[in-house]
């Protein structure tokens, strides 16, 4: 029988519980919430200031992100970021092999 690929399914599954288990962490346990939200500050603060410097720009740019990103959708923010690092780690390179192996089957 031929069983390449069929990894892909289950790769994708725990990508999704993943994504989902980080807003449930968030709302469950209010610390990690909080600290959630203030390494996204950190985190939107310190790339708008490499990208746009010190001065006016930055506060207000930087301000706007804040509110949309660590405030109003810190959920969707909170996931994106955690993928992100966990991309950044290349633990999500499972997903480039299974793939791979449903491609060249």
């Amino acid at each position: 029988m031929n069983q390449k690929g069929d990894a892909l399914p289950f790769i994708i599954l725990g990508l999704i519980c993943l994504a989902l288990a980080v807003p449930l962490i968030m709302w469950l346990f209010p610390y990690a919430d909080i600290l959630m939200r203030i390494i996204l500050v950190f985190l939107i603060f310190t790339i708008v200031k490499g990208y746009l410097g010190d001065g006016t720009q930055t506060l207000v740019v930087s301000a706007i992100l804040i509110y949309f990103l660590a405030f109003k959708y810190a959920y969707i923010a909170a996931t994106a970021y955690v993928l992100y690092i966990l991309m950044g780690f290349s633990f999500l390179s499972v997903i480039v092999w299974g793939i791979g192996t449903r491609m060249h089957g």
